[in-house]
């Protein structure tokens, strides 16, 4: 797992972010509003490199996204393997990539990561996309330490509240819908670090 970082890509989400040129800041990120010093610190964080060997609840949450979008078999978070970054797995990266007229490396890289947050969209309660949502509960059971939060594919209160207190800790205008803001702070690499960000 590395820490990678696109000074292109950092710059348009910034500038995205902060609705520069490219689009209102509501609009870009349909979380709830945040302050500005917040979403350029989050924007501005790397990505995490994921590869062939790596592990981890980011690895797991991909596999169900690319489950959901039909690319991959195995959305199992928090069972044995659920969570390892096999060759099987990078085969389909690389069918996700050719689908989205990416570099078909294989590896998740930031150009790859800001594809699979796009595509994510926003995921809101009573939401059915069943393996996209055990992906996002998944990283939240694990970022927010919360007993009673399962990942059972079902957007109802409790995951909304998870979303709701992982939005708090993070600073993030808080409603409790999955975003694309709240996605970047879940899966950056400042993902695990405690505070709020830019303060």
């Amino acid at each position: 797992m590395t820490v990678v970082s696109h000074a292109a890509i950092g710059l348009a989400a910034i500038a995205l972010a902060a609705g520069t040129g490219l689009g209102a800041a509501g609009a870009a990120h349909a979380d709830g509003p945040t302050d500005p010093v917040v979403t350029r610190a989050i924007e501005a964080a790397p990505w995490v490199e994921l590869k062939v060997g790596d592990r981890g609840y980011r690895v797991a949450a991909v596999r169900c996204f690319l489950t959901q979008w039909g690319f991959f078999n195995g959305c199992a978070p928090g069972t044995p393997g659920g969570d390892e970054y096999t060759a099987d797995f990078a085969e389909a990266v690389k069918r996700y990539q050719r689908a989205r007229d990416l570099p078909d490396t294989g590896v998740i890289d930031a150009g790859t990561w800001v594809v699979i947050r796009t595509d994510f969209g926003v995921l809101k309660l009573n939401d059915r996309r069943t393996n996209q949502i055990k992906g996002a509960q998944y990283a939240l059971k694990v970022l927010l330490p919360r007993p009673g939060l399962k990942v059972d594919g079902k957007y109802g209160p409790d995951t909304a509240k998870a979303v709701r207190d992982f939005q708090a800790k993070k600073g993030i205008g808080v409603d409790g819908d999955f975003g694309p803001l709240t996605f970047k702070a879940a899966f950056d690499s400042k993902a695990e670090a405690r505070g709020i960000p830019g303060r």
